[in-house]
């Protein structure tokens, strides 16, 4: 019995059935992670929980054993990875997997030595979420490494290394970048061995069959580049590992149009069919939880989606894990791709695939300053976030300011001294603004300076167009473009505190100054205090039509994208405004006392560009879409809109047509990213009283998806506070 033997039907379900037990052990592996490492409020990486006695660690070259530099980080990994066993499944088209991260055995993401006092006071004061000592949050280019291979960039880094032999420092890059690939070389060789060993003893004729298979693209992509689909898939599968494990590198690329030359070369000579494809592409997707886009238009404006589009999505439909896809609308999208999307969608309910509007973020980028053509391949490539690839260095979803407590601070301040009036209350309030965005800058700055004797990008140099002909780490000025992407958080709290002022104490006069400012010091606690937040809470919100809430929602993302765009960095970086809180939502509101809005002290802000859980009304989806394409700053990066749908939609006719006009009216008019869940209430509130009783149960938790067994019990309130919304 061979595999060429098979009927079409019998290879079909041998597959599925080799995909369904990788799906089974990947649940069962998250279970095994949340008994040894407790709950993980973020993506959900596909490695493997380290056996009992797994004691590696880190050698530290400061006090709190943190490591930096091109030598620490290089011989760090180096030793990491010679602790991880080789891993090899025989139904699994892909071998390999980690077991830890080294980024995660930081103490610190800067240089412990490094002076931050200029800007420590205003950092606790506000909460700012600087991006000083930020790792990866830009994408490299697959390509580089798939026209290369592992030998290839070995023969590159050489080459250079030979040009750029001037500084001790330069030396110390090539040294680093050499001992990287030959810490992954070494790797694939473990591997290898193992697999070797695996087919000489496997009995099942197939499972030998799919080792030979595994084995002979290992040894091909060793040190070359990949030639076939399996190859092309294989060494992929090294490249999202290998960036991982190093530092939690996740950002993708146009996966459809990668993959599609190494597909149609082994359709047209007969080496595959259309079965194999798939099983090759679901062990890919298996490897990590990688931020893949699928369609949209190339630099011409012609839309990608090829039949390989269709076999990622029948792969993922298949293992039905938690996947990381966005899919870019546009005009050329084909309507059935778009269909298929949106049925797979209500098929597994667990959040995949995103929607990325093409034309509201292509005009964004030109707004900026950038071509048409630079801007279609500024693709889709993490939780919220936009890069092109091998060229860019944004440090998206990074940098975030808590506009809630700009707004605490800019109401302490009005009620301390002087004058009270929601006029001198925005004032102060942009005055805060320009605090907060200065230290942004000045410690972006100084990262710009200073991150490579840090946190070297020593995978990612490698991909990237520069570094490795320059000599200097991709922080350092080596790559083309320096665009820094500044997240405004906690919008709606700050938006609808100013309404409700606006509206209880200077417009209707229900309300004194007084009265608010005594609630808010006391939490709204007695008679006193609950009569104000009930007050305070009937006011206008964002996401009610039309309201000033959403007029004030308006005008702060209009003051933030002005006050961003005007931002003028000494490292020659320029920077763009998006509105995203990623997993920051709770930590946001903990700093933040009870505000005029009606919220408690510490309660959660609102999640990204979202309006309040509770202000808009159950299932008023086009209401809530309104409100969010108020909040684009429209300068190239997005202001997410987070849909959650109650399954029952589908038991109407022509639902999914329903959601296909909401996701197209909704990028059309405007918006720019969507995430969609599919979630039944009753179902998450079950799962939040008993998560080990739903282990396969994936959400879109904001721009990733995570396993809901994952995530603490604060941050799954959170996810069901959002989708169990009570009418106001």
């Amino acid at each position: 019995m061979s595999l060429s033997t098979l009927t079409a039907t019998e290879k079909r379900a041998l597959y599925t059935r080799w995909l369904r037990a990788l799906r089974e052990q990947k649940i069962e592996e998250t279970r095994k992670k949340v008994a040894r490492f407790g709950y993980s409020d973020e993506d959900d990486y596909h490695f493997l929980t380290p056996p009992e006695g797994y004691d590696w660690a880190p050698h530290g070259d400061t006090p709190n054993g943190d490591f930096h530099g091109y030598r620490g980080w290089s011989e760090n990994y180096r030793d990491m990875v010679a602790s991880f066993p080789p891993v090899v499944l025989p139904h699994n088209a892909m071998a390999g997997n980690f077991l830890r991260i080294l980024q995660k055995y930081r103490k610190l993401r800067w240089h412990e030595n490094w002076d931050l006092s200029p800007w420590q006071a205003l950092i606790d004061r506000y909460g700012i979420d600087h991006g000083l000592g930020q790792m990866h949050h830009f994408c490299g280019d697959m390509r580089i490494a798939l026209a290369l291979g592992w030998g290839g960039l070995s023969d590159k880094v050489e080459r250079y290394a030979r040009i750029h032999d001037q500084t001790e420092e330069q030396r110390a890059f090539y040294r680093a970048e050499t001992l990287f690939l030959h810490t992954c070389i070494g790797w694939i060789d473990r591997t290898i061995a193992c697999i070797r060993e695996k087919a000489a003893m496997e009995a099942d004729l197939l499972l030998r069959e799919n080792l030979e298979g595994m084995l002979a693209a290992n040894e091909a992509v060793r040190l070359a580049p990949p030639r076939t689909l399996r190859e092309a898939c294989q060494f992929l599968s090294w490249y999202n590992i290998f960036g991982r494990s190093f530092n939690r590198e996740g950002a993708g690329g146009q996966l459809d149009e990668i993959l599609r030359p190494y597909f149609e070369r082994d359709i047209a000579s007969g080496l595959i069919d259309e079965e194999d494809a798939v099983f090759l592409i679901g062990g890919l997707l298996m490897s990590d939880t990688k931020y893949y886009q699928l369609g949209g238009p190339d630099e011409a404006g012609r839309d990608m989606v090829s039949r390989v589009s269709w076999l990622i999505l029948e792969a993922a439909d298949r293992l039905d894990v938690a996947t990381n896809l966005t899919v870019r609308v546009h005009d050329g999208l084909p309507e059935a791709f778009f269909r298929r999307c949106v049925e797979l969608l209500f098929a597994h309910k667990n959040g995949w695939p995103r929607f990325s509007g093409d034309q509201s973020l292509v005009d964004g980028f030109v707004r900026r300053g950038f071509t048409p053509e630079l801007a279609r391949r500024r693709i889709a490539v993490g939780c919220n976030w936009m890069a092109i690839p091998g060229e860019e260095y944004p440090l998206n979803d990074s940098i975030k300011v808590n506009m809630a407590k700009v707004f605490e601070e800019a109401l302490r301040e009005m009620f301390a001294s002087g004058e009270r009036s929601v006029e001198r209350l925005y004032a102060l309030y942009c005055k805060h603004m320009d605090i907060v965005l200065d230290v942004v800058v000045q410690t972006t700055d100084m990262h710009l300076r200073r991150n490579h004797e840090n946190n070297p990008e020593l995978f990612l140099n490698l991909v990237s167009v520069g570094p490795i002909e320059k000599g200097r780490d991709a922080s350092d000025h080596s790559l083309r473009f320096y665009n820094i992407g500044i997240d405004g958080s906690g919008i709606a709290v700050a938006a609808d505190s100013f309404a409700a002022l606006e509206n209880c104490v200077e417009a209707e006069g229900y309300l004194s100054w007084a009265q608010v400012e005594s609630a808010l010091e006391n939490d709204f606690a007695g008679v006193e205090g609950r009569y104000v937040q009930a007050v305070l809470k009937a006011a206008p919100k964002y996401g009610q039509w039309n309201s000033a809430g959403e007029r004030w929602v308006r005008k702060l993302c209009d003051q933030l994208t002005q006050r961003v765009v005007a931002l003028r960095g000494e490292e020659g970086e320029i920077f763009i405004p998006g509105l995203f809180s990623w997993s920051k939502t709770i930590l946001f509101g903990k700093i933040v006392g009870a505000t005029p809005d009606g919220r408690h002290a510490g309660a959660q802000i609102n999640h990204g560009a979202n309006p309040m859980p509770g202000s808009v009304p159950s299932g008023a989806m086009t209401t809530l879409s309104e409100a969010i394409i108020a909040a684009q700053c429209g300068m190239g990066n997005p202001s997410p809109f987070q849909m959650e749908l109650d399954p029952g939609i589908t038991a109407d006719a022509g639902g999914v047509d329903k959601v296909i006009a909401l996701l197209r009216t909704h990028l059309e008019r405007g918006g720019t990213l969507i995430n969609v869940n599919i979630v039944d209430a009753d179902t998450i509130r079950a799962a939040h009283q008993n998560p080990e009783a739903y282990p396969d149960l994936v959400v879109r938790v904001t721009g990733f998806t995570a396993y809901f067994i994952t995530l603490s019990p604060a941050f799954r309130q959170l996810v069901v506070d959002r989708i169990v919304r009570v009418d106001p």
